[in-house]
């Protein structure tokens, strides 16, 4: 069976890594699997689905660029009957759940749970009764990141006291990440400065870290320091959490994401449909209590 995997860009170590447990799996399951990759473009996208349709691949598995572009090509690819699965990101919206067969990977609303619960438990172990708290984001025009934003602000509006003023769209660049954490610092100084810093990814959170340090401030988990939550567990997130600089990350395995996908694809080819149209993997918190567990995973 040939399938055709669609992916952001896969120079990216979180989609890379993704795309190489799923054509590892795939492969070793007897598919003949091709990943086309985009640098993000919709619009590229769109045409790299077509061109995989009127070439009659047996299955797509697909990394929404965005929901709106995507649901002209997978109508084509559900009038040529040729099934979807998602990856990454879920499709939103009933009308759209006749246009694949399921999503397989994390749940987006869960992590921005997690790391909420992570941001209030560190605030009030270090001490804090009330605190000023900001996030900075991935991508907030769709996808992951309007999802976790949601999530994290409901938790932590659970507390009286404890306040998101600011969520800074960043783009999932690490560089922007560090340059605009380090103008919400100068610009909540007079006030009393922040408390917290939500960065999605740990390389945005990292980015958290650097700019802490530039403003001769102590990124940590002990009363007065700057809490910082991170997502994803990447290798700077977990050398944050071994030094005591950030509070957690969100356990988040792309090659597990990869052979999940693969799995679904093979449940479908072999006949059997899944119970749902999302099939979650299981997540939690990564802190220095349960560190040693997830570090060698989580540096990828």
């Amino acid at each position: 069976k040939r399938v055709a995997m669609f992916m952001g860009p896969t120079q990216d170590k979180y989609l890379g890594a993704l795309s190489k447990g799923f054509e590892t799996a795939g492969t070793a399951a007897g598919m003949k699997v091709t990943v086309f990759s985009s640098p993000f473009d919709p619009a590229l996208q769109a045409q790299q689905i077509d061109d995989a349709i009127a070439q009659k691949y047996d299955m797509l598995v697909v990394q929404t660029i965005s929901q709106k572009a995507v649901i002209p090509p997978l109508t084509r690819a559900k009038n040529a009957h040729i099934p979807v699965v998602l990856v990454v990101v879920p499709l939103e919206g009933d009308a759209t759940k006749d246009l694949y067969v399921t999503y397989a990977g994390y749940d987006d609303v869960r992590m921005g749970q997690i790391a909420g619960e992570a941001m209030v438990k560190a605030l009030k172990d270090s001490g804090r009764t009330s605190a000023k708290i900001a996030i900075v984001a991935g991508s907030m025009a769709e996808g992951k990141a309007p999802l976790r934003e949601k999530a994290f602000r409901a938790e932590v509006a659970k507390v009286p006291g404890f306040q998101i003023l600011t969520t800074e769209d960043v783009q999932w660049d690490p560089v922007k990440a560090e340059k605009t954490s380090g103008q919400l610092l100068a610009r909540y100084a007079a006030r009393g400065g922040l408390d917290g810093i939500y960065g999605m990814n740990d390389s945005l959170a990292n980015g958290a870290v650097l700019a802490a340090d530039s403003a001769g401030l102590k990124a940590g988990t002990a009363k007065g320091n700057l809490i910082i939550v991170g997502g994803n567990c990447q290798a700077p997130g977990i050398r944050n959490i071994q030094a005591g600089r950030m509070a957690a990350t969100v356990l988040m395995l792309p090659t597990e994401e990869g052979k999940l996908a693969a799995e679904q694809v093979k449940n479908y080819f072999d006949g059997k449909m899944p119970a749902s149209k999302t099939v979650f993997l299981p997540t939690n918190a990564v802190t220095k209590a349960n560190i040693a567990s997830a570090a060698q995973p989580c540096s990828y």
